[in-house]
Order: C-alpha cells, then structure tokens, then sequence
C-alpha cells in the first residue's frame, strides 16, 4: 500500500511539474502495470509545435525518464483527431433534446446530450453545450469548459457562428473563441465552432 501511495505522489509531483511550463493548462499522467509512464495528456494553450511542447516535457521529466528502463522510447505522445461524427435532435413541443457524438483518433465515442426549447436561439446553445459535454468527457475533469456566449451573423454571403466558451482550471480562468460557417445545417456549424474554440491550433491538446 505504501508502495502505491508514494508512487501515487510522485506522479502527482510530475504531473505539477509539467503544468509548470509556460502555457501548459493541464497535466495527466498515466502508468502501466509496473508503475513507469505510458501515457502523458496535456492541454497546453500555445502556438508552439506539438513536437515542441513534448520536447519541453521530455526536458523537464529528464532525470525521472531516464531512471526508467525504454520508459522515454515507449512513452505514447500523439495528438487527438476529435471529429463530429453524428448530431440527433428529439422534439417534443415545445422541448428539444440535441446528442452529439464526437470520435477520436482512435474510434470511441463520446456523446453528449443538453436540452431546452424549439427556439432558433434555444437551438443553437442547446448545440453548444451538448457539443461541451461530449468534449468534457474526452478531456476528463482536469478543467471545466462552460458556454458563454454564442452569436449567429451574416459574413459574406455566409451565414457564421460564434461561440465563446470559458476553460476553468485549478490555476486560472481563460476565454476561448471559436467559429465556422453554416455549410451543411445550423447544428453541425455550432458543434465545429466549439471544436474550434478548445482545439484550435492556438490551444493544443496532447494525449
């Protein structure tokens, strides 16, 4: 038991490390069966390659890499391809209930459901924060997103969204902004506007 608590704490301890480079927003570290890491998640808000923050985490867990047999060689970094893979509305006047199914890279679904009214603007944030909460249970609880605005308008000869959500953390709160053009319908333009705004290439996610 004591074995477990101090590794326990030592991957606390790194996982506070990582969070400590310039503009890492959140660290989640994971271990195999013998206790070396296997996996790092990391949501960093930067224009830095990816290539470059896993350098800087590579650096800043040197010493603890190092000590570990082919733990740095086995170590998985790989960057998330997370994409709308269906949209669903139930309506029962006057309620409407949206489901977003988004997928990653590697094939898992993650749905999330919001409910509210028929109303063209009861639509589009019931959207949005359906698209949230399939998101929040990709990225974990390491930070909560939230809605905090979302506003349709005439660019062009286009019809645009845009969605402003909020990311809370254990260190800080940030406002993120996120945008897309009505191509196919309304639903599926809000979902990619709160892709945009958590994963655009200013906010990338590492996992």
């Amino acid at each position: 038991m004591c074995k477990f608590l101090e590794r326990d704490r030592t991957i606390l301890h790194f996982e506070n490390l990582i969070k400590e480079i310039r503009d890492i927003v959140s660290a989640k570290i994971m271990t195999d069966a013998d206790g070396k890491i296997s996996e790092i998640y990391v949501i960093s808000k930067s224009d830095k390659s990816p290539m470059q923050i896993v350098k800087e985490i590579e650096s800043t867990l040197a010493t603890f890499l190092v000590s570990q047999t082919d733990c740095k060689k086995d170590t998985v970094f790989h960057i998330p391809n997370l994409s709308i893979q269906g949209i669903a509305t139930y309506k029962t006047q006057p309620n409407l209930e949206v489901k977003v199914l988004l997928k990653n890279s590697d094939g898992t679904i993650f749905e999330g459901k919001a409910k509210g009214t028929v109303s063209f603007q009861s639509r589009v944030s019931t959207t949005a924060y359906a698209t949230i909460n399939a998101i929040q249970l990709f990225v974990g609880e390491n930070f909560v997103i939230d809605l905090e605005d979302v506003h349709t308008y005439k660019i062009g000869n286009n019809q645009a969204i845009s969605v402003l959500v909020s990311v809370l953390t254990e260190e800080k709160y940030e406002q993120h902004l996120g945008c897309a053009i009505v191509e196919h319908d309304i639903y599926e333009a809000v979902a990619q506007a709160v892709l945009d705004a958590i994963f655009s290439n200013q906010h990338n996610l590492i996992c």
